[in-house]
């Protein structure tokens, strides 16, 4: 081996061998904490790397773990204009991002959902032709065509020394703007469903069962969390639980 090939082979070993928060120093921001409430401080974390704590005007950047805690509300406002607000205890990731400003072929927002109550305002990518923006929870796969959602995310966990599946709930709300199409995909490799009228959703129990047919649903055990993450605006009227 040259003297030459060594010092390649050495260098890219090293570029291997970097932490991924290293790698991610480099990355655009992504987005910002536009509001931050409660007690407790919001966190982000990139894979391999300290935790770091956010305060309104932080970065936000793709492949981080965002995480709340009790009583905090934080909302990120994405270069998009997208918007993701999450309650206490949540956590939440961008997986891919892409915002090409004019190259709407490549334009890209996939995002999880991990665990909490959640909403969101969907924004320019999702307008595009190629619509390529979808939300995964841990039971389902959300696709959007422009909209506001919310729900909750429950993580698989143990009660009483047994185990409990993960679990979902997604309610559609009115769109940002009136001329906005307002419609999801909620789907898993069990079935699927779309919702296109404000105030209805879909349930995910369990693990092994598709997303529930679509009705008119009111969040109840979400109620008070969904309350501090609202804003004053259209929901399509009351929601109810059949």
């Amino acid at each position: 081996m040259t003297r030459y090939s060594l010092c390649m082979t050495l260098i890219a070993a090293l570029a291997l061998s970097l932490p991924a928060a290293a790698i991610a120093a480099d990355a655009p921001a992504i987005g910002r904490v536009s509001r931050l409430t409660g007690e407790q401080a919001g966190s982000a974390q990139a894979p391999g790397g300290p935790a770091r704590k956010l305060a309104e005007g932080a970065a936000v950047y793709a492949g981080e773990r965002i995480r709340t805690g009790d009583g905090t509300v934080l909302q990120i406002e994405f270069s998009d204009q997208s918007r993701f607000t999450l309650g206490p205890n949540s956590e939440f990731e961008v997986t891919r991002y892409r915002h090409a400003r004019g190259d709407a072929e490549e334009e890209s927002f996939h995002s999880r959902i991990f665990k909490g109550a959640f909403r969101f305002v969907s924004g320019l990518i999702a307008r595009t032709k190629k619509r390529d923006m979808r939300v995964s929870v841990s039971v389902a796969t959300i696709g959007i065509r422009g909209t506001q959602v919310e729900g909750e995310v429950t993580e698989r966990r143990e009660e009483n020394g047994r185990p409990v599946d993960a679990s979902a709930r997604v309610a559609l709300l009115e769109p940002a703007q009136p001329d906005d199409k307002s419609a999801i995909v909620v789907e898993n490799r069990f079935g699927s469903v779309v919702i296109d009228q404000p105030g209805y959703g879909t349930e995910i129990p369990d693990e092994k069962s598709p997303p529930s047919p679509v009705r008119r649903m009111q969040l109840r055990t979400i109620d008070n969390v969904l309350r501090v993450i609202r804003t004053p605006g259209r929901m399509g009227g009351p929601m109810r639980r059949p």
